[in-house]
């Protein structure tokens, strides 16, 4: 018998869209409305989820068998590390914290850099709800994906006839994305801090050094300016090629400095997007868990947090791990390739609901999805939390029981 179910929240991406209808027949799914293709291939996954089976070295095993192995891989391991949690509910999240701090591992999210510069100068953020309702003047700074995303541009359509708004899309030249802007700025990513600090000195009134700005034509950079003193509620969405290179937490800790600045004046926010296909929430969770947002370390038995020395992609690169621990229904999230590529000869444990490709785990621990095969919470990517629902069966477990009993089996 047919059942549609509405509002359903899909963990796919870090959009989170909380309005899909689900057609199902009791023991799978038929038909998803209303999402994009990265929706629609996470729920795709639930129809594989339960052919899937525990594997110790590509080999089938029992469920018992492979959490056995994997006990024997983490006690015998002197510098674990636990990453991924991408697409996994907040539940899981907190059992791999409580994991890692029993194991004296390393726990990292992949989001070092947005984090770093949290903690130096914070941040002053809103929801999407807000960005609706109030925001006249957006820009997306490294996002071209997302403001190519139709479902994201949906959430923010106003039927207000008093609201008049102006989208700027700001990045390098081969990100050019003129069909949904207003307007189009190319700067150079290695420019980025230069143009920042030049927007402050102009919205202070103070005279930019030189005949020319750097990394902007000056006509651009004025006009930039003028639209952000005109503005009364302006919204920086800062995508993934704004947070890259080695002086990444450098460029958010610029904009948060500009952010705060324009505050005093007008309303500014700004709101951090994840790379596509990966979730945020991971790092709420360590902050209210450890007191910090990524790149914790628990092996003197207390959590210490050092982004330059704890992150796990480094770990990685420099060969300072002998087991790593990855979860999540994308377990590579956040990782380089190098690190991925030092990865396959670290031995490993991947537990969640798919096995990556081209990878493989020293022990693979199967999982179903929560939000689809089990009740649990996420976070959307403006921090907002959104509960998952159950609504099919599964003879697998959870991510957070799987983690759950090897915690307990230690």
């Amino acid at each position: 018998m047919k059942k549609l179910i509405e509002d359903v929240t899909c963990a796919g991406c870090y959009c989170a869209c909380d309005d899909i209808q689900v057609t199902i027949d009791g023991q799978q799914i038929l038909e998803v409305q209303t999402t994009c293709s990265q929706g629609q291939a996470w729920f795709e996954r639930a129809a594989v989820t339960d052919q899937l089976v525990p594997r110790i070295q590509g080999q089938p095993v029992s469920q018992a068998a492979a959490i056995k192995h994997a006990i024997e891989l983490i006690q015998q391991a002197q510098a674990p590390l636990v990453t991924g949690l991408s697409q996994s509910s907040t539940d899981a999240q907190r059992a791999a914290v409580a994991l890692a701090d029993q194991i004296g591992a390393v726990i990292d999210t992949g989001a070092s850099a947005g984090t770093r510069a949290l903690q130096q100068v914070g941040e002053a953020t809103c929801t999407l709800g807000e960005v609706r309702s109030r925001a006249d003047l957006i820009i997306y700074w490294g996002a071209a994906d997302l403001l190519a995303n139709a479902r994201h541009r949906q959430t923010l359509e106003t039927d207000s006839a008093e609201m008049t708004r102006k989208i700027i899309a700001i990045g390098e030249e081969s990100a050019r994305e003129t069909d949904h802007a207003d307007e189009f700025i190319a700067v150079e990513s290695q420019r980025e801090i230069e143009v920042i600090w030049q927007l402050r000195a102009l919205l202070k009134d103070v005279a930019v050094i030189g005949n020319e700005p750097v990394g902007i034509a000056e006509s651009q950079l004025q006009s930039l300016a003028s639209e952000l003193k005109q503005s009364r509620y302006i919204v920086f969405f800062t995508g993934p090629e704004f947070k890259q290179g080695p002086l990444s937490h450098r460029k958010l800790e610029a904009l948060s400095l500009l952010i705060r600045e324009i505050q005093r004046e007008r309303r500014c926010h700004s709101i951090s997007v994840p790379a596509s296909g990966e979730t945020k929430g991971a790092e709420h969770v360590l902050a209210w868990q450890t007191g910090y947002a990524a790149t914790v370390n628990f092996a003197v038995g207390f959590p210490r947090y050092s982004p330059a020395e704890y992150q796990a992609s480094r770990l990685l690169e420099q060969s300072e791990v002998d087991l790593c621990i990855l979860t999540g229904g994308n377990p590579l999230a956040g990782l380089t390739a190098q690190a991925i590529g030092n990865l396959k000869s670290v031995p490993s444990i991947v537990i969640g609901s798919t096995l990556p490709q081209d990878f493989q785990p020293e022990v693979f621990l199967p999982t179903g999805i929560t939000g689809i095969q089990f009740p649990g919470s996420m976070y959307r990517y403006d921090g907002t939390p959104l509960p998952l629902r159950g609504f099919l069966p599964t003879v697998q477990n959870s991510e957070a029981d799987v983690l759950k009993q090897i915690s307990n089996s230690l």
